[in-house]
């Protein structure tokens, strides 16, 4: 009997032993996920709890994962640090954003929190920091499947490609406020009109350029795609869309979603470190004339670019 209970002390012992050896009281806990995406458009995605709502909790409870709570506290430069609720334990974790080549970036999300010295609770904490690893590459392996996709970490499908050299007939106004449709249609007529009396077809669907002045006000320039050159005559001039590289993006809405996506191409020329060659246009595919209603306005819009 004396020896069972030797045994079942000993064996008690070296539990609780290793308890202490082999669960630090410092728990650290790190994970590193690789995201095929830009540390720009990366960190835009995980800097505001907005951002999260795209591309993680859509389709689950707001800022909940397996009992699990996080809270954006502050952002830094390449650096978020957030709060994690786990059951009974509060934890503040840093999120780095590490540059990768490629165009890639490589997320460093890290905590740490206190083991308690009672054996019981050291080993509910060594449990959680299994489970709080666990969830936090859950996470980052979310966000690695959404942003290699640029449409989502833009907001807009963006294509690279070359287009042939354009006849255009052109015609520009400056006015004090931005554009109305009014203004955009007023020259295009216009240059319908001319075109038509010089026996030139239209080839495509009109486009505009709108551009904010110095010293106050918008230049407005329209042109129409025509079959051949035809004589100037002022405010009318010949021009050309040359043969080139261009980001393209279709849109379907009306003001507001056209400014959004040429933003949103900004962001990206910026994250992708591309040159801008010429002034971006947009193309009226809806005759805006015919359709009142804007949610159903499609415009292309072309920035070009050099070719990398």
């Amino acid at each position: 009997m004396k020896k069972w209970f030797l045994l079942t002390a000993f064996i008690l012992i070296a539990t609780f032993a290793g308890l202490y050896l082999y669960i630090p009281v410092n728990l650290d806990i790190v994970q590193i996920t690789p995201v095929n995406c830009t540390i720009f458009g990366a960190y835009r995605n995980l800097a505001t709890s907005n951002a999260w709502q795209q591309w993680w909790f859509k389709d689950n409870p707001p800022l909940t994962l397996r009992n699990n709570r996080y809270h954006i506290s502050k952002t830094l430069l390449n650096t978020i640090e957030i709060a994690i609720q786990q059951q009974d334990v509060r934890v503040s974790s840093t999120m780095h954003l590490l540059p990768l080549s490629g165009d890639s970036v490589a997320i460093e999300w890290k905590c740490n929190f206190m083991a308690s010295t009672n054996p019981f609770t050291r080993l509910k904490h060594y449990r959680q920091a299994i489970a709080l690893k666990n969830n936090m590459a859950a996470v980052l392996s979310r966000f690695s499947a959404f942003a290699r996709r640029k449409e989502n970490v833009y907001g807009i499908s963006i294509h690279d490609t070359a287009t042939p050299t354009t006849q255009l007939i052109a015609t520009k106004m400056v006015v004090p406020t931005y554009p109305a449709q009014a203004d955009m249609y007023k020259l295009i007529h216009a240059l319908q009109a001319y075109s038509g009396r010089q026996q030139a077809q239209a080839t495509g669907y009109p486009i505009i350029n709108i551009t904010q002045l110095e010293k106050g006000g918008f230049q407005l320039m329209a042109g129409l795609p025509i079959n051949k050159s035809i004589p100037e005559k002022a405010p009318f001039f010949n021009s050309t869309v040359p043969a080139d590289r261009f980001l393209i993006t279709q849109v379907t809405g009306g003001d507001s979603t056209v400014k959004q996506a040429y933003n949103q191409l900004q962001l990206y020329i910026q994250d992708y470190r591309r040159i801008v060659m010429a002034l971006p246009f947009q193309q009226l595919i809806t005759d805006r004339r015919a359709e009142p209603d804007s949610a159903k306005w499609v415009t292309i819009i072309y920035f070009p670019v050099m070719p990398v």
